[in-house]
């Protein structure tokens, strides 16, 4: 896969640190503001990527790759790729991949009609853990209690609280701690646990309104998962879903399930654990080798259910938005 990357945010600076360890990925060029142009062109010096643009009509009018990595400020997401698919090129989307399901349903018809590959910059089902949580989860038997955190004090806090701006706290940029933090929650509940029923918001709003944290509960069939996400505190990060027969535990951040285990219930004592072995890569790896093998490949299968997650966690954040305490 030839990559343009559009951006010099901060998650494209971790991209790039891990770049080399993609033998499918190409880097071909970067894109950003003219004010970025400096910052661009030393990341082109070090990492090895030929071509610098500050124009994206430039940058796709010369051509020459594949696919683009979407980087951008959450409120530039829809905008970018809707621009780069136009164009006709496969696209790599991050999180949150839009701001409303609409946004996203749009997204993929545009993709569908060019014949190209719209996939959503999402760390989790990539993972060698993603697979041990679904081999392991029918084992605990129905699940009748799941809780998740992610949190962190963004290094921009102290900068909102004194007033000034930056785009992780202006609702106008759609950031705040459920898009940015909890939908890595979102993933990990709807994926092992499809849509919930009903669920609801209840976030701890700064002085102009941006959610600095926030609880959403998802009610499932006999069971509520609580997901608690922050972008002003921090905390013990982790995850556990619980059943009758057993449990499912998470240590660390959503975004990269570093310790996985499952525990089974035997009696008042439990069996010992079965520990899934930590990934050998860092998280961005396997989803950048996913995504340039679903495009080698055609693997429609693969597209679908990367799409279906998407669309069920973009369905969710609509909701949770719409019943917001």
């Amino acid at each position: 896969m030839r990559l343009a990357i559009l951006s010099t945010s901060r998650i494209v600076d971790e991209f790039l640190q891990h770049a080399g360890e993609m033998p499918s990925i190409q880097l071909e060029a970067i894109c950003c503001r003219p004010q970025s142009e400096a910052k661009a062109r030393a990341w082109a010096a070090q990492y090895g990527i030929p071509r610098v643009y500050t124009d994206e009509a430039a940058l796709y009018a010369a051509g020459g790759f594949d696919g683009v990595y979407i980087g951008t400020a959450n409120h530039l997401h829809y905008p970018a790729a809707k621009r780069a698919l136009e164009a006709g090129f496969h696209v790599m989307l991050e999180k949150p991949f839009t701001y409303t399901l609409a946004e996203a349903e749009e997204l993929y018809r545009l993709a569908d009609a060019k014949g190209v590959l719209l996939l959503e910059a999402i760390t989790i089902p990539y993972l060698p853990a993603w697979r041990f949580l679904q081999q392991e989860l029918p084992k605990i038997g129905p699940v009748r209690g799941a809780m998740a955190s992610f949190c962190a004090r963004s290094a921009r806090y102290d900068d909102y609280l004194k007033g000034i701006w930056n785009t992780t706290f202006d609702p106008a940029c759609q950031g705040g701690a459920l898009a940015d933090m909890n939908v890595y929650n979102l993933h990990l509940f709807c994926g092992l646990l499809g849509a919930p029923k009903s669920c609801e918001y209840r976030p701890s709003r700064g002085a102009n309104g941006i959610d600095t944290a926030g609880l959403a509960l998802l009610d499932y069939d006999g069971f509520t998962a609580a997901a608690l996400s922050a972008k002003d505190s921090s905390t013990e990060n982790g995850a556990f879903l619980q059943g009758p027969q057993g449990r499912l535990v998470i240590r660390g951040g959503t975004n990269a399930l570093p310790e996985v285990c499952s525990i089974m219930a035997c009696g008042r004592q439990d069996e010992p654990p079965t520990v899934c072995p930590k990934a050998e890569k860092h998280r961005m790896v396997y989803e950048f080798e996913e995504f340039a093998r679903i495009a080698a490949e055609q693997d429609a299968a693969a597209e679908a259910a990367a799409r279906a997650r998407t669309l069920t966690v973009m369905a969710v954040l609509d909701a949770l938005r719409a019943n917001s305490k």
